[in-house]
C-alpha cells in the first residue's frame, strides 16, 4: 500500500460519519450533560491509565517494525481489537442507562490509551518517557477533535515534534510537564463534552446498548486511524535516515 497517500488522506479528512451522525442526533441536551462533567475527573483518569500502559499489549507481534507495510497491519489489528473490546464495554455500560453511562468513560479512555501505546510499538517506538506521553495525549487529542481548523492545527503540532529520524524533538523537563498538563486539560474538556454527548442515547436501557456500542467502535476507529498517522509520520521520517538496502 501507498502509505505516503494513505498520510495525505488523513490530512484531509473530516471526523467519522457515525461519530458525527450520532453527536448531531444526541446535541440537543449534549451540553448540559458535558458541563456536568467535572474536568478534574477525566484529567486523574488520564493520568492513571497513562502510567499503567505497561500491561500487556493487546496484540501479539512477530513482524519486523522497520517493514512499513508490515507495521500498518499490525496496527490495524491493534486498533480492531480496541473496538471490538471497548464496543463491548459500551454495550454492557448501555445496559443500564443513565446509571452505567459515565461509568464506561474510564474503560474507553484506558482502552484509547492502550491502543496508542501498542500502534507505536508496531512501528517500533516504546513509548517511554514523558515527551513519548506528550506525544499519545497529542494523538488522544486530535481523535476526539471534530472542528477542522483546530484539527489541521494539531497535526501540524505533531508533525513539528517530530525529528529527522522519527524520534520525538526533546523539549526538557522544565518545558515538557506543564504542557502535559497543558494537553491533558485541554482533552479533559474535549472528552467531557464529546464523549458524553454522543453517549446520551445510552440513556434508554436496551437501545442504549447499541449506542453505547456503535459510540465506543466509532470512537476507537477514530483513535486507530490519529494513531496511525501520527506513527507513520514518524516511522517515514525514521526510514529516510537508514541506509539504501541493496
Amino acid at each position: 500500500m501507498d502509505i505516503q497517500r494513505e498520510q495525505e488522506r488523513y490530512r484531509n479528512s473530516t471526523p467519522s460519519r457515525l461519530g458525527r451522525g450520532i453527536e448531531r442526533f444526541t446535541h440537543p441536551m449534549g451540553k448540559a450533560l458535558g458541563d456536568m462533567v467535572p474536568s478534574g475527573m477525566v484529567k486523574t483518569v488520564l493520568k492513571g491509565i497513562d502510567k499503567a500502559v505497561g500491561m500487556p499489549a493487546l496484540t501479539e507481534f512477530d513482524h519486523d517494525p522497520l517493514d512499513l507495510e508490515a507495521a500498518h497491519r499490525a496496527a490495524k489489528r491493534v486498533s480492531r481489537t480496541a473496538q471490538g473490546v471497548n464496543a463491548s464495554t459500551g454495550a454492557a455500560a448501555g445496559l443500564g442507562g443513565a446509571l452505567t453511562m459515565g461509568a464506561d468513560i474510564p474503560a474507553t479512555l484506558a482502552i484509547a490509551l492502550r491502543s496508542i501505546r501498542d500502534t507505536g510499538r508496531a512501528f517500533g517506538f516504546d513509548g517511554e518517557g514523558e515527551e513519548e506521553k506528550m506525544f499519545r495525549l497529542q494523538v488522544l487529542e486530535l481523535a476526539a477533535l471534530d472542528g477542522e481548523e483546530l484539527r489541521a492545527q494539531r497535526i501540524a503540532e505533531i508533525e513539528g515534534r517530530i525529528g529527522a529520524d522519527g524520534a520525538l524533538l526533546i523539549s526538557g523537563d522544565d518545558t515538557i510537564v506543564p504542557l502535559v498538563d497543558q494537553a491533558v486539560e485541554r482533552i479533559s474538556r474535549a472528552i467531557a463534552f464529546s464523549a458524553f454527548r454522543s453517549r446520551l442515547g445510552m440513556v434508554v436501557p436496551l437501545a442504549g446498548s447499541i449506542v453505547g456500542g456503535l459510540v465506543n467502535s466509532s470512537f476507537q476507529s477514530d483513535v486507530g486511524k490519529a494513531a496511525r498517522f501520527a506513527f507513520q509520520a514518524r516511522a517515514l521520517k525514521r526510514a529516510e535516515g537508514l541506509p539504501a538496502t541493496v
